[in-house]
Parts: C-alpha cells; sequence; structure tokens
C-alpha cells in the first residue's frame, strides 16, 4: 500500500526549494494590471471638471414687491 502522508519539510528544505507557482499566475496578472490600466484611462478621460452654466431663469422670491 502506497503512503499517502506528505513528508515533512525541514528547514533546510525549505531553503533550497523553490517558491511553488501556480500555472497561469502571471496570465492573470497581467489581465488583471490591463483591465486596471484602462479602467484608470477612462477614468481620467471622462472624469474632468465641467465649467459652471449660468442659470436662465427667473425666480420668484415671496415677499418681494411686484
Amino acid at each position: 500500500m502506497a503512503n499517502l502522508r506528505r513528508s515533512r519539510l525541514v528547514q533546510s528544505d525549505l531553503l533550497d526549494a523553490p517558491a511553488p507557482t501556480r500555472p497561469g499566475g502571471r496570465r492573470w496578472s497581467l489581465a488583471l494590471g490591463a483591465v486596471t490600466a484602462v479602467l484608470l484611462a477612462l477614468a481620467w478621460f471622462d472624469g474632468g471638471q465641467e465649467p459652471l452654466h449660468p442659470i436662465a431663469q427667473d425666480i420668484a422670491v415671496p415677499g418681494q414687491a411686484q
């Protein structure tokens, strides 16, 4: 019967072993960075302030003599 338990790592094994990586992790990072850049560019382009427009209507004020 096969041993299904993981072997225990000692500190020297941790220093020599490369860090575990997920396949496709770099692709997701690049995609997330691209989406973030597009959203920031859209916010910069569309997020400018508009000049103030004067109100062109007369307003009736109560108590004012006519």
